[in-house]
């Protein structure tokens, strides 16, 4: 017997009535690019729709919604963190894997809940909690205007919200002891954050960090599943079963339940696993996992959101289907008919044309808040161009870990291993290191930049610029510059030992309307092109490795960035005929 009003990613037995559909073959991921620690639920009440959300960490706007019919099509629907008054805090974090981590989303008597936590990493200060957990809430996610968070203490992270039979509420979340790591839980007032007393419940089969826990209750057992092994190769998903809430929990004997640990699987570090049932009574699992094969070095798109089928019997413990990038299972109808605003996940083009009166969409985000008056679709004079006024600060900040003003960056994530990116910019930098263009932005230490600068002859000569005699050159000249900024850099604009950075003169009139270009060749390689408009055919700036911009707990952004690189942008950069195209038959 179900009880749909306390299990929230459950449906009721009523619903399973309807035979299953057969099998059907689908791809992993189920959502592509940086969208990790997935959680997903059913709800019948809205139109027998799945919604899913992931972590964002400093992206914004932040925690990502997502819609379905058919667990195939998904439509980013909205960003629960979507105004800089949710979470001010955001816009001081200290490094990047600070941010938003690991949101549970759930539906309980008509009020769609989203709790998660705020990290913040790398603390310079004393008297401030590293984990700072809210909740978040609203009767409609098509709306895109969640509430403003309610906090609540808890010293631990991803934290995931049950309500019992008899119907309180308890949080379940990852409390990390210095010797001995625990699942916790507490009862909550979820509308005013107020806690009761916390209980130990598992701390899992002995893997490294047990966390992403979420509870659930069926055939009179609760069950508790967690992730363990941390978040690299040794990834796995575990479960524990109780008669009681309060524990003890067993330890199932065929844990871990999910796992690629140990393979030769192109999907690794399977786990932070979420379960819930469809329409038909069918089960299915959303985890993340990197395309990265066991050696784990080339990943640039980060953590992403799989899909798998599961098999629950009454009484018996789940059986998770395992990961192994084609997969089976009784899959909905396709159906596309999502209502709201919004855009279609994975779509192999997305073409941007900045119209007169349209917004950004919701998929392009920022790193941390964004100073607004900074970017302009179709200004005056400059229809259809995205207008960009460089900031103080470039990509890298002054110490690679925060950014004491924002950022002129937005962009959206790479979901493609191999893809082109083109865009036309129109820039007369007049200033010196005044530079715009385009990034592959894994973090504030780990991109590639392929911009447009002016520089003196000293400072070209600085970057590499290897052209010829520089005894006539003006003060000031305009370059196309690809930089490599990476944890293996020595300084700003240094190389590693793989990438291949360069730097080529341009005239001035070539830098108004130049287009500029990106291509994932292969997993492992990005080209950086330019073309001005004297010339008829692509000009390569240089390669990057994708390893430099593999790690942590992130993705690649391709995006769109203008600084003066330390002083105060003064020429506007006008961007137009932004287009992404992703190569969907390789993966």
């Amino acid at each position: 017997m179900f009880f749909p009003s306390f299990l929230i990613a459950l449906v009721s037995g009523a619903a399973v009535l309807a035979a299953s559909p057969q099998n059907s073959t689908f791809q992993n991921p189920l959502i592509p690019g940086f969208h990790p620690d997935p959680s997903c639920i059913f709800v019948p009440e809205w139109d027998d729709t799945f919604f899913c959300a992931t972590s964002s960490f400093n992206a914004f706007p932040g925690i990502p919604v997502f819609a379905s019919k058919d667990l195939q099509n998904m439509k980013q629907i909205g960003n629960v963190l979507n105004r800089p008054t949710q979470l001010p805090g955001l816009g001081t974090t200290n490094g990047s894997t600070s941010g938003i981590w690991a949101p549970s989303i759930r539906y309980h008597n008509g009020t769609f809940y989203l709790v998660t936590t705020m990290v913040y990493d790398n603390l310079a200060f004393d008297n401030i909690s590293r984990w700072d957990n809210i909740i978040f809430k609203t009767t409609d996610p098509y709306a895109d205007h969640w509430s403003d968070p309610v906090h609540f203490m808890f010293e631990g992270y991803d934290t995931s919200p049950f309500w019992d039979l008899d119907g309180k509420t308890y949080i379940v979340g990852s409390h990390e002891y210095k010797v001995f790591p625990m699942i916790q839980g507490f009862e909550i007032d979820l509308e005013t954050g107020v806690s009761g007393p916390i209980m130990d419940l598992w701390p899992g089969t002995g893997g490294h960090a047990p966390e992403g826990p979420h509870m659930y209750y069926k055939d009179d057992y609760y069950y508790l599943m967690i992730a363990e092994g941390g978040t690299g190769v040794t990834h796995m998903e575990t479960i524990a079963r109780s008669r009681n809430l309060t524990g003890p929990f067993n330890s199932n004997p065929a844990n871990p339940i999910l796992t690629n640990a140990n393979t030769t699987e192109y999907f690794q570090t399977v786990g932070h696993a979420d379960i819930f049932q469809d329409s038909h009574g069918d089960w299915w699992t959303v985890a993340l996992s990197t395309r990265s094969g066991p050696a784990h070095v080339y990943y640039p798109m980060g953590r992403e959101t799989i899909l798998t089928a599961a098999k629950w019997e009454e009484g018996e413990w789940p059986i998770l289907s395992p990961v192994r990038g084609q997969e089976t299972g009784p899959l909905p109808r396709p159906n596309k008919n999502v209502p709201g605003i919004g855009t279609w996940i994975g779509q192999p083009t997305d073409h941007l044309t900045f119209n007169p009166g349209t917004v950004l969409p919701k998929h392009f985000v920022y790193n941390r808040f964004p100073d607004t008056s900074a970017f302009t679709i179709s200004p005056p004079g400059h229809p259809h161009n995205l207008r960009l006024i460089p900031s103080v600060l470039n990509l890298t900040t002054l110490d690679g870990l925060t950014a004491a003003t924002p950022q002129t960056f937005v962009g959206r994530r790479q979901e493609h291993v191999e893809f082109t990116l083109n865009v036309t910019l129109d820039f007369d930098p007049k200033q010196e290191e005044e530079e715009a263009g385009i990034t592959v932005f894994l973090s504030q230490t780990q991109h590639f930049d392929l911009g447009v600068v002016a520089l003196s002859p000293e400072q070209a000569v600085a970057a590499g610029y290897k052209g010829d005699s520089m005894d006539n050159t003006p003060t000031l000249s305009q370059y196309v510059r690809l930089r490599t900024i990476s944890p293996h850099s020595s300084a700003l604009g240094s190389k590693d030992t793989q990438s291949h950075p360069g730097i080529f003169s341009i005239g001035d009139n070539d830098s108004r309307g130049i287009k500029l270009q990106i291509e994932a060749v292969n997993s492992t390689w990005y080209a950086f092109r330019y073309q001005a408009p004297s010339q008829t055919n692509w000009t390569t700036v240089g390669w990057g490795i994708s390893s430099e911009v593999s790690g942590g707990f992130t993705g690649t952004i391709l995006g769109m960035f203008a600084t003066g690189n330390g002083v105060e942008g003064k020429d506007p950069a006008y961007f137009s005929d932004f287009l992404y195209a992703g190569n969907s038959s390789v993966f």
